[in-house]
């Protein structure tokens, strides 16, 4: 409004409109940028396909799991919460069977930083 008013001294009076306009499309600009960040979370948008498929390959590199079932992902901020059944030994003890999950969750962890809490759910088969 200043810079409007000093110019309209002067008779130039379109500053007003044009700094308007400016104000506008910074204010939309902002409102799409806003709304691009906020879109996956508000959208409970599951992880990649491509870490999903990474996950599953760690998964299944361990011997010790039979299967996996269940996979789900939600998005807690930028981060990811996954969580998934395992099918182990059915004659390891509820500990041994419980190691290699704990081992597991770890592991998924430190290899993906995107992921930020992994919840598994150990069955015996």
């Amino acid at each position: 409004n200043l810079v409007a008013a000093i110019f309209s001294l002067f008779g130039i009076y379109l500053i007003d409109g044009i700094v308007g306009l400016g104000i506008s499309l910074w204010i939309i600009y902002t409102g799409f940028k806003i709304f691009k960040e906020s879109y996956d979370v508000l959208m409970d948008k599951s992880i990649s396909t491509d870490t999903q498929e990474k996950v599953y390959k760690l998964i299944e590199s361990n011997k010790k799991i039979k299967r996996v079932e269940k996979f789900r992902s939600t998005p807690i901020g930028y981060n990811y919460q996954i969580s998934f059944n395992i099918y182990v030994d059915g004659n390891l003890t509820t500990f041994e069977s419980h190691k290699i999950a704990d081992n597991l969750e770890k592991e998924i962890l430190s290899k993906f930083k995107e992921i930020y809490l992994v919840v598994i759910h150990v069955n015996p088969e």
